[in-house]
């Protein structure tokens, strides 16, 4: 079995929002089997950002859900996105 990295766009729920907090509740609410693999912040206008985290979770059914639901369910997240899903062999592309 193999396993995959998913990569999400988060948005904060407010400016007032770091980054750093954005994602601390974005891992605290990994379940188990989703490991956090890296994140990188992109500026979009006037003090708002998005954060886009990487999660490696296992090629089993339904995971690719549970990820999503997991970040959408985070404390700070307004609004989140998948954007790819890759196999963990496999590299992404930096976005």
């Amino acid at each position: 079995m193999g396993s995959y990295i998913v990569r999400m766009k988060v948005l904060p729920t407010g400016p007032e929002i770091l980054p750093a907090q954005l994602l601390g509740s974005v891992k605290a609410s990994l379940k188990e089997n989703m490991v956090f693999r890296s994140s990188r912040e992109e500026q979009i206008a006037f003090g708002l950002y998005a954060l886009y985290v990487d999660v490696a979770t296992p090629d089993t059914e339904g995971m690719i859900d549970k990820v999503e639901e997991a970040v959408a369910g985070a404390k700070d997240v307004a609004q989140s996105e998948l954007q790819v899903v890759s196999r963990l062999s496999s590299q992404l592309k930096n976005v």
